[in-house]
């Protein structure tokens, strides 16, 4: 496509999103729809090496890039003739139809129209995505400034990892990687199955799963960690799709039904009501949804987390039991697994006696790449831990990891909105 059309379309794609979202608002909160609307007046878009750059100077002055390498646009001819029916109207006969690219565009230029208003601190009281006044949506300006952070944490992390260096089956399949061995155990073949990695990160489970055999869509807030995510899969010589977005408003359309939903270390950084809400539409009634994430109560991994901040977001909230209870009541059937009981002294050696700085490292990345190293300290731990979470069970929640596993979801009457 040439340059000034593709500046041009990605224009016009960006100040749709704008009237969109100020119709929603207009509906609950005009004085918010004017706010917007004088921010829109404001700003200006150029166009460098693929993206737009939006420059606004209301309230404050500021601006924010937004790759185009991930919209799709039309070129001239090659728009289907015949659209499935959904969402366009035909203003001649009143038919509805479902264009693919427009709808995809939407959610793309919707996500970051909400991060540059974020940036922009437009809205710290009112919700940009609000719906009518019986609609259950939320979405504050506090939530879109934390995925905004979420985003540029996570993009730089990216930027700071060769890829070509990851070996993904040792990621996933080592002996100080538990979690993933367990959940590859109860996932059975994958072989043609889809398979949702929500919050994907850098693509090692992806990746995993594509060698064995799934068809995978990565999701995640971070455009950084979906380019390594693919640069990966390169790697490794699989494909694998990706979806820009935030795993409370992931725009995944319900006939897009996965047979696994996997979410790896995610909801401790989210509303994970509001994630569930968006993903169990997604999930085939005979589906397996798959989770794992840190726990809350134990004092060790307490007293790393309070030292490594350098490396952790600060929105980031362990599960606790109440959240277990919550996501088990979202499913007809569900067991939890837990992980690193005394196995955390291999943390407590890392700190200890190698005095290695847990802002320099992140140890749950380390513990993984130097499984082979560990392996005689850890072996033993985790062999003891098996013994005593079976003997004393209520032992559980001073884990360091719990693992999820649902099937048989029951939606909410708050589901999302296409």
């Amino acid at each position: 496509m040439p340059k000034k059309i593709r500046f041009e379309s990605g224009v016009h794609q960006f100040f749709a999103a704008v009237d969109r979202l100020r119709q929603r608002l207009d509906a609950v909160t005009p004085a918010d729809a004017r706010r917007l609307a004088a921010w829109a007046r404001s700003t200006t878009v150029s166009y460098t090496e693929s993206r737009l750059v939006v420059y606004w100077e209301s309230p404050t002055t500021g601006s924010m890039t937004v790759p185009l390498k991930n919209a799709r646009f039309y070129t001239r001819g090659d728009r289907p003739a015949d659209l499935d029916a959904e969402t366009t109207r035909d203003v001649t006969t009143g038919d509805t139809h479902f264009d693919p690219v427009e709808r995809e565009n939407a959610s793309f230029f919707d996500h970051h129209l909400q991060l540059a208003l974020a940036q922009a601190s437009l809205f710290t009281r009112h919700e940009t995505n609000a719906q009518p006044a019986d609609s259950t949506e939320t979405g504050t300006g506090q939530d879109l400034q934390r995925k905004t952070a979420e985003a540029h944490f996570h993009d730089a992390w990216a930027a700071s990892v060769d890829v070509w260096s990851i070996n993904v089956r040792k990621m996933n399949e080592a002996c100080t990687a538990p979690e993933m061995r367990y959940i590859r155990s109860q996932l059975g073949d994958l072989s043609g199955r889809r398979l949702l990695d929500v919050g994907s990160g850098l693509g090692e489970a992806s990746v995993y799963f594509a060698l064995e055999g799934a068809t995978v869509t990565a999701s995640d807030v971070s455009e950084g960690m979906l380019d390594a995510a693919l640069r990966l899969a390169e790697a490794n010589g699989v494909t694998i799709k990706t979806v820009l977005s935030a795993s409370e408003d992931l725009g995944l359309r319900e006939e897009e039904r996965f047979d696994i939903i996997y979410i790896g270390n995610t909801l401790h950084h989210v509303d994970i009501t509001k994630t569930l809400d968006q993903v169990l539409p997604l999930l085939k009634p005979d589906g397996l949804f798959v989770s794992w994430d840190p726990l809350a109560y134990n004092p060790v991994i307490n007293v790393y987390r309070s030292i490594a901040t350098e490396v952790r977001t600060e929105d980031e909230h362990p599960l606790k039991v109440a959240d277990l209870r919550l996501m088990k009541s979202r499913f007809g059937h569900s067991h939890t697994r837990f992980f690193w009981l005394t196995a955390l002294t291999v943390f407590v050696w890392m700190a200890v006696f190698q005095r290695r700085s847990p802002n320099r490292e992140r140890y749950w990345k380390k513990v993984v790449e130097e499984a082979d190293s560990w392996a005689w300290l850890y072996g033993p731990l985790e062999t003891f831990d098996c013994v005593l979470l079976r003997l004393m069970p209520f032992l559980g929640p001073l884990c360091w990891n719990v693992v999820f596993i649902g099937s048989h979801p029951r939606l909410s009457d708050s589901r999302y909105v296409s």
